[in-house]
């Protein structure tokens, strides 16, 4: 018989604060006196974790998700009343799935996270390449202040149908979405 371990309990307020997904707290703006550490942990695959037993609860992990605040190169969870220091692998988001509508540069490549979040590849949602520790090229996506997700291999796949030549290279390739050529490739040396 597995033991089941209770997760934190979050106020009231909090919870109604996060019932519209139209509108993001202001983790920013609160300052709240109590901080600590809590066992819970993303993983580079997008799941979380809480002392050593997967989250189940889509719903909690999404709520979890919204009240993540990242200060240099550590996350917390915070409310008004305490912030909690978590761990993140690599990035706390996951990209899983992707839509493109139209063609060449009036493409528009739409992302959805593994936390619910759906947004369009552009302005404010830039994507880059970046060298993982072990050597590897990554895809990265910035979702929303500085909290960014890693593009699946899967959808890195996708988007490699609708890769083209960047102008003025040999082997740099990209993507289009809202009119700019998003880089997909190893920069040339």
């Amino acid at each position: 018989m597995t033991k089941k371990i209770p997760l934190p309990d979050l106020p009231q307020e909090l919870i109604a604060l996060l019932e519209n997904p139209q509108v993001m707290p202001p983790v920013h703006e609160w300052k709240p006196e109590r901080e600590g550490v809590v066992d819970i942990s993303v993983k580079r695959n997008g799941e979380w974790w809480f002392q050593d037993q997967r989250m189940e609860r889509e719903s909690l992990i999404q709520l979890f998700s919204r009240i993540m605040l990242k200060e240099g190169d550590d996350y917390f969870l915070v409310t008004p009343v305490e912030k909690m220091k978590i761990e993140v692998e690599a990035y706390p988001f996951f990209v899983r799935l992707a839509h493109i509508e139209g063609e060449g540069e009036k493409q528009k490549v739409v992302f959805s996270t593994n936390v619910g979040d759906t947004f369009v590849l552009g302005g404010q949602h830039t994507l880059r390449m970046v060298m993982s520790a072990g050597g590897e090229l990554l895809p990265v996506v910035l979702v929303r202040d500085n909290l960014e997700a890693l593009v699946s291999r899967q959808v890195y796949y996708q988007l490699s149908d609708y890769m083209v030549l960047v102008p003025g290279t040999e082997e740099t390739y990209g993507v289009w979405s809202e009119g700019v050529l998003h880089i997909l490739s190893a920069p040339e040396a």
